[in-house]
């Protein structure tokens, strides 16, 4: 191996299974047409390797900081644990820590990261072997080996309530070696073709410093990673990292980056407009979108991305159970109103079917073509009267002593959801069933979800870069009942027999079969309505008044494009 690799020799791997469809860089109408608006655009727009080092040309980094800012809640700041899934800002995590490959969104490819080179499957599909970038090394001096990357993943198996992707299921991995110091072989139970994916989703940690703790319950309170940012301290107002000058990768061209916190997106937007912050990692105030992009230096990234946002039903509650009523949920729900008016056009639609256009021919288009799936308040009344529901003397529908009246959660100081809410309620309304709104928090939604306390919920659900993942949201492995927290993504508690049997049979089928099967299930969640997607968003808003060089072959203000930028 090279002692030192350099960046430009990194190598790209498209996805498979459709998920290289997702859409390359598509800046908004009014960005103007600059340097990083487009791949032929100037800088380093387009190029989409990993860093900016070369031995012939070191970076230098220059004693200047970088302000991103985000809603970063005081609750997101009680660990900075890598393993867990709550009480951390995770966007954090992808500056200080590396996992074997980063996945990015924009041109949906798979980047080495840690892993030296893309790995390499057995003859029998069962074994996937990874060599080790061994120039990487930890913030604290220690050398990154093997046993940090088994030592991640076996975790992940004596501690199954960290596996939230069920990477340790009886037909995935079965076992994770070190072969010698710069190679893991990851054994699987079965064909399991997603697995490369899923490594991007895992960030690989110190071994010698977590061993000593308890992972369920560590606060990791100074993250020692192998990422291109160091951690160095945290206040009220911000979250402050160093330029790691030994990164295996190329040193950052900036000393600092600072990531900015904020209590709502408009003072986000505000900071922006104002040059106070340079970029944030999608938090934006979307009615004040017009206004900041009167500034030709500011832009606006836009991509599907593997978020989609949607009302999110309890299937276990009384009323909510019935699929007539989430029928009419869905069918009182105007999505392109949604995206128009509440994401002022700076979202994709979504697909009945839940699966984001991200992931191209995989997407059942036909759905959005059904006519019982197209906004109808008229529609949705029928629904329900041919059900049975018969409307009270304030005109919400009952039947057998169940009135369709629920709680509606969505995040406090977000205008857009705020406004995309009131929408929805008032559609519901004229569709006969009533709501009662209630803010939260971010974090608090997400809680609610996970725990199944709650009605209705607006919300994202962020997917890994998988489609066999994405419709896994609905398979009944990943829920449990109301009141415990479940193992995977499926907050809406869907459970069904026929859908759970198709992904069963796509697990390990070949493209052409699996493509089938993800129809039949995305067909099958579209009728029985347990969500109703709205759109799905990659967005990345950033600045090039102060700075440049941004890569937007990459989202803008990733680790990967922030390694690059450099002041103006």
């Amino acid at each position: 191996m090279r002692s030192r690799p350099t960046p430009l020799s990194r190598k790209k791997r498209l996805l498979p299974l459709g998920i290289a469809a997702l859409l390359s860089v598509a800046l908004l109408a009014g960005c103007g047409n600059n340097a990083g608006n487009s791949p032929a655009a100037g800088n380093s727009a387009g190029n989409a390797d990993t860093g900016t080092a070369s031995p012939d040309n070191p970076p230098k980094t220059e004693n200047v900081s970088y302000r991103l800012g985000d809603i970063i809640n005081p609750e997101q700041v009680n660990n900075f644990n890598p393993f867990l899934k709550t009480g951390n800002y995770r966007p954090l995590f992808d500056y200080v820590y590396d996992a074997l490959f980063y996945f990015n969104p924009v041109k949906g490819e798979l980047i080495d990261r840690l892993a030296a080179d893309d790995g390499a499957w057995s003859a029998d599909g069962k074994t996937f072997t990874v060599k080790l970038n061994t120039a990487a090394k930890w913030h604290d001096g220690q050398p990154f080996t093997a046993d940090d990357v088994v030592y991640t993943f076996q975790t992940l198996k004596d501690h199954p309530v960290l596996d939230s992707y069920q990477l340790w299921s009886d037909t995935r991995l079965s076992k994770v070696t070190a072969v010698g110091a710069d190679t893991v072989a990851f054994a699987l139970n079965g064909a399991f073709p997603s697995l490369p994916n899923y490594l991007s989703t895992v960030y690989i940690v110190p071994k010698h410093v977590f061993e000593k703790e308890n992972p369920e319950t560590f606060l990791n309170k100074t993250p020692v990673g192998t990422g291109a940012f160091t951690f160095k301290s945290i206040n009220e107002s911000a979250i402050l990292l160093a330029a790691n000058a030994d990164y295996f990768l190329g040193a950052p061209k900036i000393g600092e980056l600072v990531l900015q916190r904020f209590k709502d997106s408009p003072a986000i937007t505000l900071s922006l407009q104002k040059g106070e912050i340079q970029g944030t990692t999608g938090a934006l105030a979307m009615p004040s979108l017009p206004k900041l992009l009167e500034n030709k230096d500011n832009k606006l990234q836009q991509f599907p991305g593997l978020s989609t946002y949607a009302v999110i039903i309890n299937n276990d509650k009384p009323g909510l159970k019935d699929p007539a009523v989430r029928k009419a949920i869905q069918q009182a729900v105007n999505r392109q109103e949604i995206v128009d008016k509440g994401e002022m056009g700076a979202a994709t639609l979504g697909n009945p079917g839940f699966l984001s256009q991200g992931f191209g021919s995989l997407v059942d288009a036909d759905l959005e073509k059904d006519p019982s799936l197209q906004f109808s308040i008229e529609q949705a009344n029928k629904t329900l009267t041919d059900a049975g529901y018969e409307k009270n003397g304030k005109g919400v529908y009952e039947k057998d002593g169940v009135k369709l009246s629920f709680v509606y959660y969505m995040a406090a100081n977000a205008p857009a959801q705020n406004k995309e809410g009131t929408m929805i309620t008032g559609w519901l309304k004229e569709a006969g069933i009533e709501t009662s709104i209630k803010l939260v928090t971010w974090p608090e939604l997400t809680s609610l979800a996970m725990a199944g306390n709650y009605d209705l919920i607006q919300n994202g659900i962020t997917v890994p870069p998988d489609p066999q993942a994405a419709l896994e949201v609905f398979h009944s492995k990943m829920t449990a009942p109301i009141g415990q927290n479940t193992p995977g993504l499926n907050w809406e508690r869907f459970k069904d027999a026929q859908v759970d049997q198709w992904l069963d049979q796509a697990a390990s089928a070949d493209a052409v079969r699996r493509a089938e099967l993800y129809k039949k299930v995305q067909d099958r969640v579209a009728e029985l309505a347990p969500i109703v997607t709205l759109y799905s968003t990659g967005k990345t808003p950033y600045s090039e008044t102060a700075f440049t060089n941004y890569d937007t072959s990459v989202p803008a203000t990733s680790v990967i494009s922030l390694a690059k930028v450099t002041k103006k």
